[in-house]
């Protein structure tokens, strides 16, 4: 079983393993943190895997005979494994074994991130035929379909656009619907989910990476609601996302989910669970976390992706 120790195996299945696994033990815990918290915790441990692939390969460096089982992915697929006991037959297909465990994870991450950029180059598309016109940081749509009327989203991923229906921009709703935007925009929401998406899509085989996935877009929007939570009231909110709520129950309207955020209305999870999640956060008091409570927490997930990257 000296096999199980290999790099190919330790980057292809136990680093995200574990990753995935350490948020769901985590999983209690975190779920008394403010979303915040709670969104950066677990975007660390989707892309902890992605970033062990990356750890760079020093064998003159003091810490490899300190680590001495670590390697990147490329070392791996460089060097043939011809030691591992067993038959003749059994030993060539465990080589076989090693290669796939090699290749496959690398052209999963190729995969995953050429379909995310084909789907964000898209979504960048059907914002520019619905030519919005800006104004001061909002963009509008003016069109005359009901669909580009409701319209919320916050688009782009390293300079989110926030895009509002003519009907939306000119409703009462209009102030909670753009600072909730504003948050999504300021917290480049967009890139981050992006990132943990293509991170996750690429360890397909990894049971329960689809529900960490679910908590980032969630904790997402509950980060972006409280922000408009404080600007304008929670009553406020819970009108606005009634009022989405609503609109999506008719025709549809175009789906700017790759590259942004359908903010406001429930296009990352069940609409019935997300709309619960969020109307049980708002319906409670907020949960805020002074800066000197706040920062340890984001150290202390810094430091946990850190050592999971390095050692595994």
């Amino acid at each position: 079983m000296s096999w199980l120790g290999y790099p190919q195996v330790l980057l292809a299945w136990w680093c995200p393993l574990v990753a995935v696994g350490l948020w769901h033990a985590l999983r209690r815990l975190s779920a008394r943190l403010p979303a915040r918290e709670r969104f950066v915790l677990a975007v660390g441990l989707a892309v902890t895997p992605l970033l062990a692939t990356a750890v760079p390969y020093m064998p003159h460096s003091p810490l490899r005979d300190a680590l001495p089982w670590r390697a990147p992915m490329a070392w791996g697929i460089s060097n043939g494994i011809t030691d591992i006991d067993g038959q003749h037959v059994l030993q060539a297909l465990g080589v076989q074994l090693m290669l796939a465990a090699s290749v496959v994870p690398l052209a999963s991450i190729a995969v995953s991130f050429v379909a995310g950029a084909i789907q964000v180059a898209r979504t960048g598309r059907m914002v520019a035929l619905l030519a919005p016109q800006q104004c001061g940081d909002v963009w509008i749509v003016h069109g005359e379909g009901q669909a580009e009327q409701g319209l919320a989203s916050t688009v782009g991923l390293v300079r989110p656009r926030i895009i509002l229906g003519s009907a939306v921009a000119d409703s009462s709703d209009a102030s909670a619907v753009i600072e909730h935007e504003r948050a999504h925009a300021r917290a480049y929401h967009p890139l981050w989910i992006f990132l943990a998406t293509c991170a996750l899509r690429s360890w397909w085989w990894i049971p329960g990476r689809k529900t960490v996935l679910a908590e980032v877009r969630l904790t997402a929007e509950l980060w972006a609601d409280q922000n408009a939570r404080e600007a304008d009231g929670a009553a406020a909110v819970a009108k606005a996302l009634c009022a989405q709520i609503e609109a999506k129950a008719r025709p549809a309207r175009p789906d700017l989910s790759p590259t942004g955020i359908g903010t406001l209305g429930t296009g990352f999870l069940d609409p019935r669970i997300e709309l619960a999640h969020r109307a049980r956060a708002l319906a409670a008091p907020p949960r805020v976390m002074p800066a000197w409570q706040a920062w340890p927490v984001r150290i202390a997930t810094a430091a946990l992706v850190s050592t999971v990257s390095i050692l595994l």
